[in-house]
């Protein structure tokens, strides 16, 4: 592995940590070599997961009290008028009715002048109000493909894992009877692998890591006359490896 990172980058211009079941976590210096990374994994068919930059991600708000029936173009054009483009516009819909709500989760391009999106009050001469969207700390994102968690089919190149049978394919692509039991690929158990009941999905929310098992602490501390000493500094920013 590590021979074949050097035919495209310096050795100081990356960090490896070896992880378990054979993972290796792999911590780039600069953009430029992170992108020549990832391009030589492609080429050379490297099983690879990563995330979103956070300089590429968008900035998404949500636009409410505009009627679902509003056009996103004429959205994006008058976002676009007061110097805010919109990469994404979506209408929402009620979550067990489908029905369209008037609630728009609008994705803008990230730039400096984001944050002034919050001083609209009208669009087409319609009152609005733009808020920062909610966010569910308890909810972890499942990938499509692998059906692990913890990351996204956007950022990822490994093998597939089917949702319904567990075997190497597309889900969209499974001949499974729906008269035979499904098969979990988290945890071998006969239901599908996003089954919330999932022995796998518990532990992680219970708080454990979504790659990896925390380790036990095998020294717990004394409960009485316990006196803490003093903790080493932690390292310097550029020191340390981040995923």
């Amino acid at each position: 592995m590590i021979k074949s990172i050097r035919e495209v980058a310096e050795d100081e211009q990356y960090f490896t940590k070896s992880m378990s079941s054979n993972v290796i976590q792999l911590t780039s210096s600069t953009l430029d070599t992170y992108r020549t990374l990832i391009k030589h994994f492609k080429e050379n068919g490297i099983f690879f997961h990563t995330y979103q930059l956070k300089e590429e991600s968008a900035y998404r708000v949500v636009l409410k009290y505009l009627h679902h029936s509003t056009e996103v173009k004429d959205i994006r054009q008058e976002l676009l008028e007061m110097g805010h483009v919109a990469r994404n516009i979506v209408n929402t819909h009620h979550r067990q009715t489908k029905e369209p709500l008037n609630l728009f989760f609008v994705d803008l391009e990230p730039a400096d002048n984001n944050k002034d999106v919050y001083n609209i009050t009208a669009l087409q001469n319609k009152i609005i109000l733009i808020e920062s969207p909610q966010v569910n700390k308890k909810h972890v994102p499942q990938c499509v493909r692998c059906q692990q968690y913890g990351h996204t089919r956007t950022y990822f190149n490994k093998p597939y894992a089917c949702v319904k049978c567990r075997g190497s394919h597309n889900s969209s692509d499974c001949v499974k009877q729906k008269d035979t039991p499904a098969k979990c690929a988290l945890c071998g158990g006969n239901h599908p692998a996003n089954y919330k009941g999932c022995e796998h999905y518990h532990n992680i929310i219970k708080g454990n890591n979504a790659h990896r098992t925390p380790p036990v602490n095998s020294n717990p501390l004394p409960t009485d006359n316990y006196v803490p000493t003093k903790t080493q500094p932690n390292p310097p920013l550029q020191q340390r490896s981040y995923t």
